[in-house]
């Protein structure tokens, strides 16, 4: 997903400056420091220091400008090699993935054992009375839903600790209120798990990385797609369009000390490296106890810094992610605008199938059934319409209204104009705007009362037409405001 690893405002200076440039010239005082009193007189690294002043300002600066480039145009690899992408299917890879795949499992578990105890806590928790004998029962059934792992930790909570000591004969009222804190801190315990599984690990466990890393990253770069069906890969570019620059220089901002912290990582690590050898290369430097004393805690001290900032940058990658998530929680209308739909979806999983649809049209292009998605939704059936029993029926309706004061008489007029055909089981759909409301048993097909049904639309069902005949559908709606009525139905 290397589309969302890069600077998005334009703002190169600073990304560059902070995130790549700054920690390369710590990395290079730390060395002139630390790595060249290892290394012997005769090095070539140490020839520009000979040359006056002037040329180590100009040798030092000239090494840093090339680390920077060369880190800043890496930066994608770099972080690729820290997710662990070229080496998971290596031994350590394997073993690595898993290690995070048995967590994720553990976590899955637990999550689902404590659901299955807030379904059953649901279901009762009006029970009355409220027996100790059946919180018992609940809290032992969730123990065995977890195993014994899971009995045993859950053996050590400090409610059920609470729970266990009190006397049988206890109120109903106490009952009901320890019962209430015990349902309270599973809610607690269970949206804390949550939470943690869906900033840690992606959302599959086909996905997950071999590193704590690299599986922060996949999880949210998989969120727009768990979400909404929204192929963050393919998607993202076009999203960054509509994203405004004042939230784009924030995702930069984010994605900048996170750069530090990874950049500084990797240096640290490179320069442990490169002291460790020297000692090894040239251990002239260190013949004295006091000397090797310092090399190896030096050597121990930049390993410990590199994993330092590698756990800092798993943190600055969560809230980098966030920035990620609320983009497409923010803007994904706009980009829908911007592609040109028109679609206006009435819940998540319309939602879902639209998004998907638009998704797989940009990686794959046209079906093979050519079957396009339309611009927008399909066009409303116009009001009043007609539905019968019989099959092709040729029926025309008419409409008008009569007004009178506050309230109003609507008519309908259904004609069969089939001059042989009798049409069976006729039903009228009709609709009014949101200023009206249906007066209610006011539905009349001459004398007769109509069935009606709905909540506008509204259905009222007229029963059979012969051939060429017409009947007439009344029914009378009331100015919500009671003001004086206009025409307004439809």
């Amino acid at each position: 997903m290397t589309s969302v690893l890069s600077s998005i405002s334009g703002y190169f200076s600073k990304s560059l400056i902070l995130g790549t440039f700054l920690p390369v010239v710590i990395f290079i005082v730390l060395a002139l420091l630390l790595l060249v009193p290892y290394l012997p007189p005769s090095f070539s690294v140490s020839m520009p220091l000979d040359l006056g002043q002037e040329w180590r300002i100009i040798s030092i600066s000239f090494v840093a400008i090339v680390m920077s480039g060369l880190i800043y145009n890496l930066n994608i690899p770099i972080l690729r090699l820290y997710e662990g992408y070229p080496w998971q299917d290596s031994w350590i890879g394997l073993q690595l993935k898993t290690i995070h795949r048995n967590r994720f499992d553990a976590a899955q578990l637990r999550i689902d054992t404590m659901r299955a105890a807030l379904r059953t806590m649901d279901v009762t928790v009006n029970k009355d009375p409220l027996e100790a004998a059946f919180i018992n029962e609940v809290i032992d059934s969730w123990k065995a839903l977890g195993g014994e792992r899971g009995a045993a930790a859950i053996s050590e909570r400090r409610w059920l600790k609470a729970w266990r000591a009190a006397n049988a004969d206890t109120e109903a009222n106490d009952i009901k209120t320890r019962w209430q804190l015990i349902d309270n801190e599973l809610r607690g315990q269970f949206s804390g798990y949550r939470r943690t599984i869906q900033h840690t690990y992606p959302d599959e466990r086909g996905l997950i990385l071999p590193t704590r890393l690299g599986n922060a990253i996949r999880s949210f770069e998989y969120y727009s797609h768990r979400e909404y069906g929204i192929d963050s890969i393919e998607i993202w570019p076009r999203l960054v369009a509509v994203i405004p620059k004042e939230y784009a220089v924030s995702i930069d901002d984010s994605k900048t000390t996170f750069d530090f912290m990874l950049n500084s990582s990797l240096l640290s690590l490179l320069l442990c490296v490169l002291i460790l050898f020297s000692g090894l290369l040239y251990p002239a430097s260190l013949l004295s106890l006091w000397n090797a004393a310092y090399w190896i805690l030096t050597v121990v001290a930049l390993g410990l810094l590199a994993y330092f900032f590698y756990r800092l940058s798993i943190n600055r990658a969560h809230a980098w992610g966030l920035l990620i998530k609320s983009a497409f929680d923010l803007y994904r209308w706009e980009l829908l605008k911007k592609l040109g739909y028109a679609q206006q979806p009435k819940h998540r999983l319309e939602e879902r199938e639209l998004w998907g649809e638009i998704s797989r049209q940009a990686i794959y292009g046209d079906r093979f059934d050519k079957r396009m998605l339309e611009y927008s939704e399909s066009s409303p059936l116009p009001f009043p319409s007609l539905q019968s029993e019989t099959r092709d029926p040729k029926l025309e309706v008419t409409r008008g209204v009569k007004t009178t004061g506050d309230a109003a008489v609507v008519y309908l007029r259904i004609r069969n104009t089939d001059s042989a055909a009798l049409v069976k089981g006729i039903t009228v759909k009709d609709r009014l705007s949101d200023d009206l409301d249906f007066e209610w048993d006011s539905a009349r097909v001459g004398n007769d009362k109509v069935a009606m049904s709905g909540t506008n639309p509204y259905e009222f069902r007229i029963g059979d037409l012969q051939p060429e005949a017409e009947t007439i559908l009344t029914y009378k709606v009331i100015n919500k405001k009671r003001e004086a009525l206009s025409v307004q139905v439809i």
